[in-house]
C-alpha cells in the first residue's frame, strides 16, 4: 500500500500529537503536594476534557480510559482501517477473559480490575464465562477461551490459563500486523514479542521453572528465536546478557538485565523493555507519511496512560517523588 494511503490520518495525529503531556507536566504531578493537586495538574491538560463523572482521585482510570477510547475512535474514523487501533483494543478484551475466567475458577472477585477499553463488552464476557458457552464471542476470544478452560480442567493450574491466552493474543497481533501489509507495523508487533520473551526467560527462572514450562510460555513469532531462550536457560545468566548484547537489545542486556543480577529487582529491567518499545514507535514522530506516525501516535498515548497511573498510584500512597520517577517511563515528545 502507498505510502501516501493514510495522509488525512497522519494529519490529524501530526495536530493531536501537539497535546501530548510533556516532561514537564509530569515533573508538576509528582511535585505536587497531594494526589488532588496532581489531578489538577492533569486536568489543565487535554485530559480536563475526560474528566467528565470522575468525582475523586480514585477515578483517574476512568480519565485514561475516556482519553484512550477518543484516540481508538480518532485513528479509526481516519485511517478507515480497523486493524491498528484493533492491535492494541484486543488485549483489552483479552485481559477481561483471562481475569473473568480465573474469577470463575478460583472464586475471587476480578470484575473490579476489568478494562472497560476492549471490543467486546465485558458483560458480554462475563456471560459467556458463566454460561461456559463462548459461541457469541468473537472467533479469537472463543478459541482462547475454549482451550484455556479445557486445560485448566485437566491441569488445575491458574497460570496456564495465561500462556494459553497470551499466546493466542499475540498470535493474532501478529496476524493483524501482516493483514496490515506494512513492515513498521510487523516490527512493532515482533518487538513486543521479543520483549515478553525476555520477560519469561527472566520470571522463569526466578521462580524456578524448568526448562519445559519456559518452552510452553514462550511466545511465537518473534525476531528472537525461541531456541536463543530454551538453550541459554540453565546457563549462567551472564550468558544470555552476552548472547544479547551483540543485537538490537544489547542496551536491555547491559543495564536492564545487570540491575536485576545486582539489585534482584526487575523495576529497572521493566521500565527499559517499555522504554524500548516506545522508541521503537517514536519513528513516527519523525515520518510524515506511512503508518509510523499512526502506529507511533497510539502507541504514545497508551504510555501516557501508564505515566499518569504511576504517578496516581504513587500520589495516593504517598510514595515519595523520587521513589515514583525510578518507575517512570520515557515520553513520546
Amino acid at each position: 500500500m502507498s505510502k501516501n494511503a493514510y495522509l488525512y490520518a497522519v494529519g490529524r495525529v501530526k495536530a493531536l500529537e501537539t497535546k501530548l503531556l510533556s516532561k514537564s507536566t509530569f515533573e508538576r504531578m509528582l511535585e505536587a503536594p497531594t494526589a488532588q493537586d496532581a489531578l489538577k495538574v492533569l486536568g489543565e491538560t487535554d485530559y480536563g476534557i475526560s474528566f467528565g463523572d470522575a468525582e475523586s482521585v480514585y477515578d483517574f482510570e476512568k480519565i485514561i480510559y475516556s482519553n484512550l477510547k477518543k484516540t481508538y475512535k480518532v485513528v479509526d474514523e481516519s485511517t478507515k482501517n480497523p486493524l491498528f487501533t484493533r492491535m492494541s483494543t484486543l488485549k483489552y478484551d483479552f485481559h477481561n477473559l483471562k481475569v473473568l475466567i480465573k474469577g470463575e475458577y478460583l472464586g475471587d472477585d476480578y470484575q473490579g480490575i476489568t478494562m472497560d477499553l476492549g471490543n467486546v463488552s465485558i458483560e458480554k464476557i462475563a456471560r459467556a464465562v458463566r454460561d461456559m458457552d463462548y459461541k457469541d464471542l468473537p472467533v479469537v476470544l472463543k478459541q482462547a477461551a475454549e482451550e484455556a478452560v479445557v486445560d485448566f480442567e485437566l491441569q488445575k493450574d491458574p497460570q496456564r490459563i495465561d500462556i494459553i491466552l497470551d499466546k493466542h493474543l499475540f498470535k493474532a497481533i501478529y496476524q493483524m500486523a501482516l493483514e496490515t501489509g506494512h513492515a513498521f507495523a510487523l516490527e512493532i508487533a515482533q518487538t513486543e514479542i521479543d520483549l515478553i520473551n525476555i520477560n519469561i526467560f527472566v520470571r522463569c527462572r526466578r521462580m524456578g521453572r524448568d526448562v519445559r514450562f519456559l518452552e510452553t510460555a514462550l511466545l511465537d513469532n518473534g525476531i528472537l528465536e525461541k531456541s536463543l531462550f530454551i538453550e541459554s536457560y540453565n546457563e549462567p545468566l551472564s550468558a544470555f546478557t552476552e548472547k544479547l548484547f551483540m543485537g538490537r537489545y544489547g542496551e536491555i542486556a547491559a543495564e536492564g538485565i545487570q540491575s536485576l543480577e545486582d539489585t534482584n529487582s526487575t523495576t529497572i529491567l521493566e521500565r527499559m523493555m517499555d522504554d524500548f518499545l516506545l522508541n521503537k514507535s517514536k519513528k513516527g514522530k519523525y515520518a510524515t507519511s506511512g503508518v509510523e506516525p499512526i502506529i507511533g501516535y497510539i502507541k504514545a498515548k497508551e504510555n501516557e496512560g501508564k505515566i499518569i497511573r504511576t504517578i496516581m498510584v504513587g500520589k495516593i500512597n504517598n510514595v515519595p517523588a523520587d521513589k515514583i520517577r525510578e518507575r517512570l517511563r520515557d515520553v513520546y515528545v
